[in-house]
């Protein structure tokens, strides 16, 4: 499959990197350390988004215009990746058999992840275009749906922290000059309640995500960890949603839970669908 428009974005989420520190410690520097780190954690996340959203349509092009036959695992083949500083690590990518309407066999090479634990003749989904059958690629979430996730992931986490910087840089400009914080208003009774349900409801989401995780209860442990994954993330957004029941927190600290309930949540969601 074609992937070079992947490729462009995923180096402009790279060069990303780059400018968004350069950019914020500009801006920092003129603006306030809040400010600046909101720039560039901002600039990050939005080439993260935009990669996310690019890899998702020439996926979704891909899934529209392939189709599916049945392969299986003919081997794996070892590969060496060295990083920057000299280490060499060891990666094992299966390599799947498939044979289209032509009748001629061929092989695709995957990646890892879910297909790991297979051995060779176990079957496996692949898709190819019909016009070229040789253009294949595993039928898995991991290889069709990876990128999507993982640079959405890149791309919403820095946005989140960003967004949660400028109400902090939107705070201190309201400190220095001097303007009153807004009136509160006493919670009722009804309101206390439901904030003390919803808390009590989300310690227990809290809790229980970390025994999944923990005591693994399915036997596939990377089940275990997404299910407990996105338990703790719904617990956390619920404590965001219970710190905003009157007396509500103020919003930069309550959507603390929020951010991190999502990283959670899509995290855990990662996991579960790479298993």
């Amino acid at each position: 499959m074609d992937e070079s428009i992947i490729d462009m974005a995923v180096l402009a989420f790279g060069l990303s990197l780059l400018v968004g520190p350069a950019c914020g410690a500009l801006l920092g520097w003129r603006m306030g350390l809040e400010a600046g780190v909101a720039l560039g954690c901002l600039i990050i996340g939005a080439a993260g988004l935009a990669a996310a959203g690019v890899s998702a349509w020439q996926r979704w092009q891909l899934v529209g215009g392939t189709e599916v036959v049945q392969g299986q695992i003919a081997g794996y083949v070892t590969e060496r990746n060295t990083d920057g500083k000299g280490k060499v690590t060891e990666t094992r990518a299966p390599l799947v058999a498939y044979t289209a309407p032509d009748g001629e066999p061929r092989q695709v090479k995957g990646l890892g992840g879910g297909l790991a634990g297979l051995s060779a003749g176990d079957p496996v989904e692949v898709r190819y275009r019909p016009d070229n059958p040789a253009r294949a690629v595993v039928a898995d979430f991991q290889n069709v749906w990876g990128i999507v996730w993982g640079m959405g992931v890149f791309g919403l986490l820095p946005t989140l922290f960003g967004l949660f910087f400028v109400g902090v840089a939107r705070g201190e400009r309201r400190n220095v000059a001097d303007r009153p914080p807004p009136a509160r208003r006493d919670p009722t009774p009804g309101q206390l309640r439901w904030r003390q349900r919803v808390t009590m409801g989300s310690n227990a989401l809290f809790v229980g995500g970390f025994l999944v995780a923990i005591f693994y209860p399915f036997d596939d442990s990377a089940r275990s960890l997404g299910l407990g994954f996105m338990t703790i993330g719904f617990g956390m957004l619920g404590h965001f949603i219970g710190q905003s029941i009157p007396p509500a927190m103020e919003f930069q600290f309550r959507s603390i839970f929020g951010i991190i309930g999502i990283g959670f949540l899509v995290f855990g969601f990662g996991a579960w669908m790479m298993a």
